[in-house]
Formats: structure tokens, sequence, C-alpha cells
């Protein structure tokens, strides 16, 4: 009787033995990825406490390699690699849940050990994910601010200034947009009169001779890191409301080849503006502006200007009373083309578009710009700042360029 007393507290040890270890290493499955996620956060964190570091030793120091590395392979692929990949990943992740289903319909496996696994892949792929996210581009996030690099003067612009700066962007949009015109009317068609071999080209040619941006982008002049890729499913991504991505995991400039063509110079120049080094999107959309508008085609400039037309919202704010009056200095063209943006966009307008305006806002956020989307349209303060330090506008600047 004590033998077998003996044989069953020893059995009972052994169980709760091995119990505590599958326990513990169930714990320890979770532990590694978990230790891998607050590693990318920390390394965020750091990068974000000294953005002079930051700028100096990752974005002109480490960056640039990359990118050239990036470069290298996408200069030699016509086609969007991103998004194969995001096609044969959305397919994999399909048949990857109907398997999962077929095994519990069929009791092979129980419910419960499929989503522990699945949960802890999913802990791997995001920890995973977003250090490498975070190494290949986005520690560019926590660079120095443009403005900074750029010794933009800081001040507020007066109401005056901010209408000056807003009538020489009309004036430019208007006098380039009847030199496109012309362009086209000689050409014989009313759409893009360039090839987008030769759109990416004239961008790239304003990349590396802008004076502004040799220091700024942390690379040389002269360098490229690859062209601009439609994306072929461009219907889908107008109904998520997107216009343009880059890809930071293959460094890839994608736009959207359904839009409107008087925007599509505008967008290149924004996501290559990406690939460059710049995160933020204020700062891509302020550096599209600058490229766009020195651009050596008029039809270039004119879609730089016509996407920096967010400057009147700030003289709506600044000088009401004069608003209304810069507008009526709008050109009939310009006129007709926000209309037809206006009405491709609202074609696209739904709850997909709506959730993805959301999802958009929660990773700038996640990446800590604070303002969300509406860093978009904080470009304006860059327009202005640069008309600001370049032109030195007093109250009765002339319309001129």
């Amino acid at each position: 009787m004590k033998a077998e007393n003996v044989l069953h507290q020893e059995s009972s040890r052994a169980a709760r033995f091995n119990r505590f270890m599958r326990a513990r290493q169930r714990w320890r499955r979770v532990v590694a990825p978990f230790m891998l996620l607050c590693a990318a956060l920390a390394l965020q964190t750091l990068a974000g406490v000294s953005p002079a570091a930051t700028e100096h030793h990752y974005s002109r120091g480490l960056y640039p390699h990359i990118a050239r590395g990036f470069a290298f392979v996408n200069k030699s692929v016509s086609f969007s690699i991103a998004e194969a990949m995001m096609t044969a990943l959305l397919m994999g992740l399909i048949g990857l849940v109907a398997w999962q289903v077929r095994q519990i319909y069929l009791r092979r496996a129980r419910m419960k050990d499929l989503l522990l696994s699945t949960l802890l892949s999913l802990m791997w792929v995001t920890g995973a994910g977003m250090m490498l996210f975070l190494l290949l581009w986005g520690l560019n996030y926590q660079r120095q601010l443009l403005s900074e690099n750029l010794h933009f003067e800081r001040r507020e612009a007066s109401a005056s200034e901010v209408e000056a700066i807003s009538r020489r962007i009309i004036s430019g949009m208007n006098r380039d947009y009847e030199k496109s015109r012309a362009n086209r009317a000689i050409a014989g068609s009313d759409h893009l009169p360039l090839t987008r071999s030769q759109l990416y080209q004239d961008i790239e040619a304003s990349f590396q001779h802008e004076a502004l941006l040799i220091d700024a982008r942390g690379n040389s002049s002269g360098e490229s890191f690859g062209p601009p890729k439609a994306i072929y499913f461009s219907g889908l991504i107008s109904r998520l409301g997107i216009s343009g991505i880059y890809s930071p995991f293959t460094g890839e400039a994608n736009f959207n080849a359904a839009q409107p063509d008087f925007d599509l110079p505008f967008t290149m120049a924004h996501e290559m503006a990406h690939g460059h080094g710049f995160a933020r999107e204020d700062e891509a959309n302020f550096i599209a502006f600058l490229v766009c508008t020195k651009s050596s085609h008029p039809y270039v400039r004119y879609s730089g200007y016509l996407n920096s037309l967010r400057i009147l919202g700030a003289l709506a704010r600044v000088a009401p009373e004069r608003y209304r009056a810069v507008v009526a200095t709008l050109g009939d063209g310009p006129r007709a083309d926000l209309k037809a943006r206006t009405a491709f966009w609202q074609r696209y307008t739904g709850r997909l578009s709506a959730a993805s305006h959301q999802f958009n806002n929660a990773y700038l956020k996640a990446n800590r710009v604070r303002s969300g989307v509406k860093n978009y349209n904080e470009a304006v303060a860059l327009i202005i700042g640069y008309y600001l330090s370049r032109e030195k506008l007093a109250d009765d600047v002339v319309d001129s360029d």
C-alpha cells in the first residue's frame, strides 16, 4: 500500500513538473516576440530623444546606403515589388485561414491551440515588422525638422505677406497652365504631355539641381533612388482614397495611375521625397511643391502650384476680407481641374476611404506625428517659410516671379 502511495505521489509530482515546464515553455514563446516589440518601441523612443543624432547617424549616415541597395533592385524591375508582395501575402492569409477552418472542422486541431499559435505568429510579425520598418526607413520620422535644416524664419507671416504669397502661387499656376495648354495643343492631346518616363526624368532633374535639397536630403547631388511605379490595382487604391504610397520594405515610390493627370507630377514627387528620407507628410508635400515648381516643364510646374493651393486656407484664416479677391484671380482652366479632381475622388468616397483615412491617421500618430493626417496641410507653413526666407517678402511684394 505504501509502495502504491509513493508511486502515486511520484506520478503527481511528475505531472505537476510537466505542467510547469509546458507553462514555462508557453511563456517563453510569448516573451520573446513581446521583448522584440518592446525593443522596437525603445529604439523609436531613443531616436526621438535626439533628432539631431538621428539626423546625423541614421538619415544622413545609414539610410542613404539602404536606399541605394533598394534602388539597385528597383531600377531593374518595372512593376511594383511591394504590390506583388502584398498580393501574395493576402492570398497566403486567405489560404491560411481556410486551412485552419478545415483543421477545426475535421477535429484535427483544437481551436484554442490554433488561436494561441496565430496570436504568437502575429506577435512575431508585429515585433519583427516594426523593427524592420524602423531600421529600413521609419526612423526618418524622428529626424530633425526640415524647417530647421533649411533655416527657415520662425515667425508668423503677416496678412499682407500671406496674401502676396498666395497671389504669387496663383500667378505661377495660371501662367504655367496656359504654357502647358499650348504645349498640349501642339502635341494634339489634352492629357499628360509627357510620357511617365520623361516625367520622372524631369522631376529627378529638379531633385538633383535644387540647391536647398542638396544638403538637406543627406545624399550627394546626382544620385537617384529609382523611378516611381504605377500601381496595377489603381482602381482599388482609389477606393481607399490613396493617390500614392511609399513602401519602406522595398524602397519603392508607388502612385495611383487612375488619378487625374495634372496631379501625377506632384504625387510622384511626393513619394520620391519619401524615398529620399523625408517621412513626414508636410515635408514631402513641401519638397514636391519645390521640385515641381522648379521644373523645366510648365505642366510639372503647374501641378506643383495647383497642389499648393492649401495656402488659400491660411489666407482665409488671417485675412478673410482679402480671400475672395485673391480667389477671383484663379484662371478658368485651374478651376476646371479643381472641379475634375473633386469629382474624381467623390466617385470613390465611402466606407473604405473612411477606414483608410482613420488607419493613416493612427499610423502617423504611432510614428509620433502628433497632428496625424492634418500633417499634410501643415506643408503650408513650410511654403510660407520658404517664401519669407528666400524673398524676404515685404507688405508691398509685387506679383512677379
